[in-house]
């Protein structure tokens, strides 16, 4: 019985870990991707302009180097250009494709997409899938994904801290309540470990 219970420790204790790991994964390779590609940026337009500014000696303003500045303002520039562009249909039909044959297959883009939308504000007047999931006796925090048929429905549990890794659940939806708040909210408390349950549960339990 003892060996036993030591096995079932271990093993639990081995999916946290692998689970915590992958969650800080998946959390770092969009960060670390878009550091590198905007420190790339930063350092083509700085020397771009550090050779049109040869002919001024010296030049600084408030004491940053005045290449630097410019550098900063044609960065900006360009990605507003990039902003403009992205509206395009053009655009559109580009990043659908490279979703469908590429951005896809990575685990969890779809939400990450989704949940940066949701952040930043631009997800639009839909309504939230934040939900109240009863796993066995406890309620959990989880983000419907789908209806299916027959009133069943799936839902992802996130994990914490790391609310990027987690467990899919298939149920009946009556064991499933809305919240009415932003992915933003739950991710939050989620963690914060619990911080915050008590306001963003109000009423629902």
């Amino acid at each position: 019985m003892t060996g036993s219970v030591e096995h079932n420790g271990r093993r639990r204790a081995t999916e946290f870990l692998r689970a915590t790991i992958v969650g800080g994964v998946l959390f770092l390779v969009p960060i670390v991707i878009l550091a590198g590609i905007i420190g790339k940026a930063f350092g083509f337009f700085h020397e771009f302009m550090a050779e049109l500014t040869k002919a001024v000696p010296a030049a600084a303003v408030g004491g940053i180097p005045l290449p630097r500045i410019l550098a900063v303002v044609a960065l900006v520039l360009f990605c507003f250009m990039a902003g403009l562009f992205a509206k395009t249909k053009l655009a559109q039909k580009m990043v659908e494709w490279l979703e469908s044959v590429i951005l896809s297959k990575i685990p969890g883009y779809s939400f990450m997409k989704s949940t940066g939308a949701s952040m930043i504000g631009v997800e639009g007047m839909k309504k939230s899938d934040v939900v109240l999931a009863r796993i066995e006796d406890a309620w959990q925090i989880a983000f419907l994904i789908e209806r299916m048929r027959e009133g069943q429905v799936a839902v992802f549990v996130p994990g914490a801290p790391s609310p990027w890794s987690g467990s899919v659940y298939l149920m009946t939806e009556d064991r499933i309540k809305p919240l009415d708040v932003s992915r933003a909210a739950a991710l939050q408390c989620i963690k914060g470990l619990g911080t915050g349950s008590g306001e963003l549960t109000r009423g629902r339990l």
